[in-house]
């Protein structure tokens, strides 16, 4: 799935003898590209409908709200369709109306679930790069809402399916910096760094990055996997 360089580590032994059940898993998160990015279609359809309800009372904009609720309605068709030629159908008409949306109703909460819904269309069909693009959109608007986040986290998990290491450490960094005290996806975010510096064989700032997790997140479950990865690059000599 990525065209990077894996840590030397393997899960099952090294040279210090066999490796714990909890390192094991750590190991696996390290490869995987899809912590996050696996909301699904059934999830938004729920979150966009509480937000196209909280939109409307704030804003008023009743002729967008109903679009909206339409196109979420469309999506949830498009989503359980099983027909090969007729979901495809629908995933065009689909498409057009969401960008017809962006298009009308720039900057607003509208245009934000609009390309979120196209980036989870295209990410259904693996298309990464297209992903990347309409999550980052989504991330820039409203970068205070609830959705911003989780956007931007996305588009992140994008680049690195795309092996795309130096946007994904940008996007990851740029998580951070914004979120840093608002989100709880914070310490993912610094472990995923510390995995694409290992990737990227800058183990020195791999062990900064997970030890912030410990430091921080003492309860987060995400640190006992930092722990497993400093354990692992301690071991082999790799950071000291």
């Amino acid at each position: 799935m990525d065209t990077a360089e894996r840590p030397a580590h393997k899960a099952g032994a090294t040279k210090e003898g066999p490796v714990s059940l909890s390192e094991k898993i750590g190991d696996i998160i390290t490869r995987s590209r899809m912590v996050l990015i696996g909301l699904g279609v059934a999830i938004l359809v729920v979150l966009f409908a509480i937000a196209i309800v909280t939109q409307l009372r704030a804003s008023g904009d009743k002729s967008a709200a109903i679009r909206m609720d339409q196109l979420v309605r469309d999506g949830s068709a498009w989503s359980s369709e099983t027909d090969t030629a007729k979901k495809a159908d629908l995933e065009k008409k689909l498409i057009a109306g969401l960008d017809g949306v962006v298009a009308k109703h720039k900057g607003s909460v509208w245009a934000q679930q609009a390309w979120d819904m196209k980036a989870t269309i295209a990410e259904s069909r693996g298309d990464w790069t297209e992903s990347e693009k309409d999550w980052m959109e989504a991330s820039k608007i409203l970068p205070d809402s609830f959705m911003a986040p989780a956007s931007l986290q996305n588009a992140a998990a994008a680049a690195e399916e795309l092996g795309a290491s130096d946007r994904a450490i940008q996007h990851w960094k740029a998580f951070v910096d914004r979120y840093a005290g608002k989100s709880v996806g914070i310490p993912h975010a610094w472990f995923a760094l510390g995995r694409l510096s290992e990737e990227g064989k800058d183990y020195v700032a791999a062990l900064s990055d997970y030890e912030k997790i410990v430091a921080s997140w003492p309860d987060s479950d995400w640190t006992k996997l930092a722990k497993d990865r400093i354990l692992s690059l301690r071991s082999r000599g790799l950071a000291k």
